[in-house]
C-alpha cells in the first residue's frame, strides 16, 4: 500500500513540476499555466535513443513549458502499435536539508514524458508507473519536431 501511494505521489509530483496545479480529476487536467521552475535539466531523445539536446536555461525551460501547453491533456489509454518518436528527460536538484545528509546536491532523474509518431499521445514515466494522456495535436506536433 505504501508503495502504491509512493507511486501515486511521485506521478502527481512530476504534473505538478509542469506548473502550478489547481485540480487534477480522472478526465481531464486542469493546470495554472506557470513555468515549471523545479526542473533545471530537460534532456531530449529522438526515437533512437540517441541525444539531441539538453536545456539547461530557464529561457529554455520556460519556452518549453509553454510550448507543450497542458490545458486539455486527458488521461486515455495508448492505442496499439504506436511507434515512440523521441523522450523528454526532466531532471532537478535534490533540495539540501541544513544539517541533515551531504552537503553536495545530487541532480535527479524527475519523470520521462515519452512522444509518439502516430496520433497525438504522451506517456509520462515515473519510477514505475506509466501515465499516459491525450494531448492537442500542435503539442504533439511541437515535441516530434524537437525530437527528430
Amino acid at each position: 500500500m505504501r508503495e502504491r501511494t509512493l507511486l501515486g505521489g511521485v506521478i502527481l509530483l512530476c504534473l505538478l513540476f509542469l506548473s502550478g496545479c489547481k485540480m487534477v480529476t480522472q478526465a481531464n487536467i486542469d493546470f495554472d499555466t506557470n513555468s515549471f521552475t523545479k526542473a533545471q535539466k530537460i534532456v531530449v531523445h529522438d526515437a533512437s535513443g540517441n541525444e539531441k539536446a539538453v536545456l539547461t536555461e530557464k529561457a529554455d525551460i520556460d519556452t518549453f513549458v509553454d510550448a507543450v501547453s497542458v490545458d486539455g491533456w486527458k488521461f486515455r489509454e495508448l492505442p496499439e502499435g504506436l511507434t515512440e518518436a523521441g523522450s523528454f528527460t526532466l531532471w532537478q536538484t535534490e533540495t539540501i536539508t541544513a544539517l541533515i545528509g551531504e552537503e553536495e546536491a545530487k541532480v535527479n532523474e524527475i519523470c520521462t514524458f515519452r512522444i509518439y509518431e502516430d496520433g497525438d499521445y504522451l506517456t509520462i514515466e515515473a519510477m514505475l508507473v506509466d501515465v499516459p494522456f491525450s494531448i492537442s495535436h500542435e503539442t504533439a506536433e511541437y515535441l516530434r519536431n524537437m525530437a527528430a
